[in-house]
This record gives structure tokens, sequence and C-alpha cells, in this order.
């Protein structure tokens, strides 16, 4: 008899994000409210004022409100309310299935959150912290950029080696299990 397959759920990193304050900064940096976002595959053009997000996606514009949030230290947090009209104030909006909407709305998943165990949760960590160096799953540590802050990537030398010893020792252990 045939097992039946559990249902692949959507993961987070595979959705295009509008994320604000990413959008603020660069906002700010060029001081032009247009903005072009590129996601590989994906590129895009936001435009923005004080209340209201435009976001040209799929053929469509969508429009997300800006709600700034008050918090301790007397400084206010924009944030983006759900398209959907769902409950709760975000971050980023995720582009998947030709609509944009919040996480929550889309039943979007961290990848390491559906990782099997210990071993492939420490393997994901060990692969970001590469990838902020620079390089890429299976390569050695890459060299210090020209440019880059040296204690920075020291760091994230130190990081990257303390994950890899953790990936690896919980691999053993997991094949000595196996025996």
């Amino acid at each position: 008899m045939k097992k039946a397959k559990a249902p692949r759920v959507p993961v987070l990193e595979s959705a295009f994000e509008v994320n604000l304050p990413k959008i603020l900064r660069a906002a700010k940096a060029s001081s032009s409210p247009l903005v072009t976002l590129n996601d590989g595959d994906v590129r895009t053009v936001v435009a923005m004022t004080e209340t209201r997000l435009a976001v040209h996606l799929g053929g469509r514009v969508w429009m997300a409100d800006i709600v700034t949030i008050k918090c301790l230290t007397d400084r206010v947090r924009p944030l983006l309310k759900c398209p959907r009209a769902h409950e709760g104030n975000f971050q980023s909006l995720y582009w998947r299935g030709g609509e944009l909407a919040c996480r929550h709305c889309h039943a979007l998943r961290y990848r390491s959150t559906l990782a099997p165990g210990e071993v492939e949760r420490h393997r994901l960590q060990r692969d970001k912290a590469l990838a902020a160096l620079g390089g890429r799953p299976g390569d050695v540590v890459p060299c210090r950029p020209p440019g880059a802050w040296r204690n920075s990537y020291m760091r994230l030398a130190c990081r990257l080696k303390y994950l890899s010893e953790k990936h690896y020792a919980e691999l053993r252990r997991s094949l000595n299990v196996i025996r």
C-alpha cells in the first residue's frame, strides 16, 4: 500500500518579500518615493506616501496602508496592514500565488521550523552563516572581501566554525544512534 505524501508546506524563503524597513532605507538613500525591488526573478517598482504603499506586481498595483505604532521610547514604528484586511500589522508582506498578503494569510512557514531534526536545523544555520560571508553551501570559508570590516568578518567566520562543529557533532551522534 502506498503511503500518502505529507502536504507541501509553502516556505517563507520561497516567496517574494516586500519589506517596509528596507524600502524606507532605500527611499531615504535615494531621496525618492519610488524604489525598485529586485529579487532575482521578480523585479518591481514601489511607490509610497506617508500613509500608503503601492506595489506593482503581477500586472496589478497592490495597495497597502502604512500604520504608525508608538514605541516605548516615544518613537513611531511604521508597519504595513495586510491587503486582505487580516488583523495585525506587519513589517513584511509576501507575493505568492498572484496575491500580496501577510505570511499568516499565505500560511507561510520558516524553513527551519520544518526541519525534521537537529542535524537539518544546524545545517540550515551553517548555510545561512556561510551565505552571510559570501559563500555557497559546500564551499570553504571565503576570504574577506576588500572593504569588509575585519571584526565583523572574524565574528561571522567564528560563528561558521562553531555551527559546523555543532552540525558535524550532531550528525555523528545521530549516526551512532542508528547503528
